[in-house]
């Protein structure tokens, strides 16, 4: 015979019911994050097969102007029409002069041959050197992007190589047609972060294979390409968490770079120069006199093995972080046998305190303002030579007298305001349009 449940029963299961509802509710209100459920790139299964480097002779710049500017037409999150980039190239071109350098992103899902050659067009008629920076796609929240996490990794192909990915950017490359000879080519950016290789850790190895890939791709396709590393972040640290950080994961650039090696020992064979972040102390705050040797771990364990035993001091003189830190780049390199490079500084500069935009997010403590950073830039890339009482003569290299550096492109030009108001040698408003110019626009054009 069944039994009727009683009312206390039924009360009691109807309140814990209840509960259960409430807890979901408040899981999905307070404490879900929607970036969670963008799974980080699992660890590659890597081909260890690689041809042998193929041997290039030594690459030599051609243009005396070092002089350049990373532009920001599209950064992976905001793109600025296509009907401003005329006027932004304009005002590129007088702040870098005659074949002056100019840094541009593109995407991997923008790989468009036709609008990409409107930006080779214009760079031709105002007689600009192009540098082409190749990304990966976006990692957003979700389909409607509203909060950018980072770039995806690469597709792996089933033969644990990349060879898919670089033949299409290697067939991009090699149809446009360029204002110069010489095809400037960055791979890739800062993979020491997890968030620029698809969440989780950094992959020395995954991008070690992406770049001898990409880079002999494109030298297979394109005679004229001269391909270039991703810049590190020398200030990244290494961290050793308990939970992993999804999207807040780092390694710091000796450790990168040695497990690179190891994985790849002829990996910085295949490039034909050296493309490099050397920010100010701060960062981005610090007048360019000051620099230091210095190597950061964030660890939340107890283990007291060293994070990386093959770690090396370098020379007393070389410094890792400051506007020479390439100089500790070149060295680091050295060590594994390989030989100078010319140095494409690809990423540096300072922010401002000024900005368009009050509420945006590459703001900072202390920063200087847009007056002292067009002095401190002026004395980074041509020294002091008494031109500034008030500042030291010595502490630094300017980047002019220094054989080694063939060019410095100053991030950034025109970032979209919201993110890169205090970045940003223009001032813009939302729609692109230059609205005034900022004191280290101003120090480089000519005056009439």
């Amino acid at each position: 015979m069944l039994h009727r449940p009683s009312r206390k029963t039924i009360f009691i299961l109807f309140a814990l019911l209840l509960v259960l509802l409430g807890l979901t509710a408040f899981y999905i209100l307070v404490i879900y994050d929607p970036g969670c459920c963008v799974a980080p790139s699992p660890p590659a299964k890597l081909s260890s097969e690689v041809s042998p480097a193929t041997p290039r002779p030594p690459f030599s710049p051609t243009s005396p102007n070092k002089m350049g500017v990373h532009l920001l037409l599209d950064d992976g999150r905001n793109q600025w029409p296509e009907s401003v980039w005329r006027e932004h190239l304009e005002a590129t071109r007088q702040v870098v002069g005659e074949w002056g350098y100019v840094t541009e992103l593109v995407r991997l899902d923008d790989l468009n041959v036709g609008r990409w050659q409107q930006f080779m067009d214009i760079c031709t008629e105002l007689h600009l050197m192009p540098i082409l920076r190749l990304a990966t796609t976006g990692n957003f929240t979700s389909s409607e992007r509203t909060e950018f996490l980072g770039w995806a990794a690469p597709q792996l192909d089933k033969d644990g190589t990349y060879r898919s990915t670089a033949q299409k950017y290697a067939d991009f490359v090699a149809k446009l047609e360029w204002p110069t000879d010489q095809h400037f080519i960055i791979v890739g950016n800062e993979p020491n972060h997890g968030a620029e290789w698809g969440g989780g850790l950094p992959d020395p190895a995954g991008y070690a294979r992406f770049l001898i890939d990409v880079a002999d791709a494109l030298h297979t396709q394109d005679e004229y390409v001269v391909v270039m590393n991703a810049g590190f972040d020398p200030y990244a640290p290494t961290t050793r968490r308990r939970s992993l950080i999804q999207y807040g994961e780092f390694m710091d650039e000796e450790t990168f770079l040695d497990q690179m090696v190891a994985a790849y020992p002829d990996v910085f064979q295949r490039i034909d120069a050296w493309a490099s972040h050397s920010y100010p102390l701060g960062p981005f705050s610090q007048p360019p006199w000051e620099q230091a040797y210095q190597i950061d771990v964030i660890q939340e364990d107890s283990v007291t093995s060293p994070i990386n035993p093959n770690h090396q001091d370098p020379p007393n003189d070389i410094f890792n972080r400051g506007v020479n830190g390439y100089e500790w780049e070149l060295w680091k390199l050295s060590t594994y046998g390989v030989p100078p490079l010319p140095v494409m500084i690809t990423e540096t500069g300072w922010r401002h305190a000024e900005t368009s935009d009050p509420n945006a997010t590459d703001t900072g403590a202390n920063l200087p303002d847009a007056a002292a950073v067009a002095i401190y830039f002026d004395l980074a890339l041509n020294g002091n030579n008494g031109r500034y009482p008030e500042y030291p003569e010595t502490g630094w290299t300017a980047w002019q007298d220094d054989p080694r550096v063939m060019g410095v492109t100053a991030f950034a030009l025109d970032g979209y305001p919201a993110e890169w108001g205090h970045t940003n040698w223009l001032e813009l408003d939302t729609d692109g349009k230059i609205l005034n110019t900022y004191p280290m626009f101003d120090l480089f054009v000519p005056t009439e």
